[in-house]
């Protein structure tokens, strides 16, 4: 597939960023105790009615506004008419597809790269400074799918190599090419900042199917190999065309409130990725936003004086803040707000690493009372779908920090799609499954929201939960969430 002019201008923008470290973080998760197993539930497809809708009695729920509910009955994506879908005969429905601006097709020769009559290996990359404890996850999953024979074929999976890219997307690149030249990998489960398009861009054009957190340009369209477990998250920052902004970041404080009548002050890093969001802000918040300003990040010496930052909230008495920014930042900011006396909820999306607040005295001091958003669900939870989670953690003697989250996930999604390729696996075949016949992935009720494909190449579920820290321990605030999204 051909990438437009504007995918490789984003390119050279993108290479440009020296560390996008508003989008993770993963700190030191040693003094944190491992949870009781928990019994292992089983696995079904996902009712949309049970499983993320708000409950009638819950205080927070909009359930009179369409555009806050969950969409109820959501059929199956084959099922639906796809944006701008041309008709298409019979030939042509076995090789392509089109979904929106983007054509999807077979033009290339199949090939069994890491594929045998009993296995199927995978690599597994990440910026391990970021997201510690990524394989940890990944074998907890993989160790679950080659327990239950979940592949077609008695086959097994197998993680043959993990690499830490050390922050240096020079090193991203090599990584991802060793794997797939040396140690001939059918597909790799990457999550980092610096998978900058020479990386991606790689990946896509060998035909090698990628699964992480979908923040990066890579795992949206033109790119068709790269899949978000939970879709195309830059979309609308990165220019892509058909994607919208995120809602759920928005609506779970419309339902938290319990009003839309609110006013919002954001900080934002100052860097690359801050200023995308930046812009991503004042377009989602028009007419709400109270300050939308930048603070230093960590590399360029960070905040030195929260003072003015602080003075600017209680200047302004936005109803909520939200800090946009790298995980030092955000740490400094929610301790000098929380002394200030403001009295509203300070909210970022990085802090939410299990374990943490009881570990470190000081950091879960700085913590504490402060809300953190999260795009995966929290293990604090008790749905069937955390109790999977740990019973899969327990059989490998992993701790599920933020980091091994986002490996779990990125390896449950890659598992789904192979499967649903078939005995006769091939790049061909894999790609006939997910980009073209269409793809949804299940999950047990309280699990990630459903993703599809090819449509969350440019959407995503846009799903969501939120955790407060109260006595040094994480609580879940906000059950996790999915808002209806009529562009799938």
């Amino acid at each position: 597939m051909k990438k437009s002019l504007l995918y490789k201008l984003l390119a050279l923008l993108a290479a440009l960023t020296l560390v996008v470290a508003s989008c993770g973080n993963d700190d030191d998760d040693d003094g944190a105790a491992a949870p009781a197993p928990a019994p292992e539930a089983t696995e079904a497809p996902m009712d949309d009615d049970d499983d993320h809708d708000h409950e009638d009695d819950d205080d927070h729920a909009h359930e009179d506004d369409e555009d806050h509910e969950h969409e109820d009955d959501e059929e199956p994506m084959d099922d639906e008419e796809p944006m701008d879908e041309e008709p298409m005969d019979d030939e042509e429905m076995a090789t392509s597809r089109t979904w929106g601006a983007y054509t999807y097709e077979i033009d290339f020769e199949p090939s069994t790269r890491g594929v045998s009559d009993d296995t199927v290996r995978l690599g597994a990359m990440t910026q391990d400074a970021l997201y510690g404890g990524f394989t940890d996850g990944i074998n907890a999953r993989l160790g679950r799918a080659n327990r239950d024979g979940e592949l077609p074929g008695g086959r097994s999976v197998e993680l043959v190599q993990f690499v830490d890219d050390g922050s240096d997307p020079q090193a991203n690149f090599e990584g991802a090419r060793s794997m797939v030249e040396n140690d001939e990998v059918f597909g790799i489960m990457v999550t980092s900042a610096v998978s900058l398009p020479q990386t991606t861009d790689y990946l896509d054009e060998n035909q090698v199917p990628f699964t992480g957190w979908g923040f990066m340009p890579g795992f949206c369209a033109p790119n068709d190999w790269g899949f978000g477990f939970n879709g195309c998250l830059s979309g609308f920052a990165f220019g892509v065309e058909g994607a919208d902004p995120l809602v759920s970041v928005q609506n779970i404080w419309y339902d938290f409130f319990g009003t839309e009548d609110i006013q919002v002050g954001i900080f934002n890093s100052d860097d690359d990725a801050g200023r995308a969001g930046h812009a991503l802000y004042e377009n989602l918040w028009a007419g709400k936003l109270a300050f939308n300003d930048f603070v230093p990040t960590q590399t360029a010496g960070g905040i030195t004086d929260p003072t003015r930052f602080v003075n600017t909230v209680l200047e302004h008495e936005p109803d909520l803040v939200i800090l946009s920014t790298d995980f030092a930042g955000a740490i400094t900011l929610k301790a000098s707000i929380a002394a200030s006396g403001y009295e509203g909820p300070v909210a970022d999306y990085l802090t939410y690493v299990p374990g943490l607040p009881g570990s470190s005295p000081d950091l879960g001091q700085a913590l504490e009372g402060g809300y953190a958003v999260t795009q995966v669900p929290p293990v604090e939870a008790s749905e069937p779908a955390i109790q999977q989670l740990l019973a899969d953690y327990e059989e490998v003697g992993a701790f599920p920090g933020f980091g091994s989250l986002v490996g779990y996930w990125s390896a449950d999604l890659m598992i789904q799609m192979i499967a649903a390729a078939g005995e006769d696996l091939n790049t061909a075949s894999f790609y006939q499954a997910v980009n073209i016949d269409g793809f949804e992935s299940t999950q047990q009720q309280g699990g990630l929201g459903p993703v599809k494909f090819p449509a969350d190449h440019v959407v995503a579920p846009d799903c969501t939960g939120m955790v407060q820290v109260v006595d040094a321990e994480y609580e879940v605030a906000y059950e996790f969430v999915c808002y209806g999204d009529p562009g799938r």
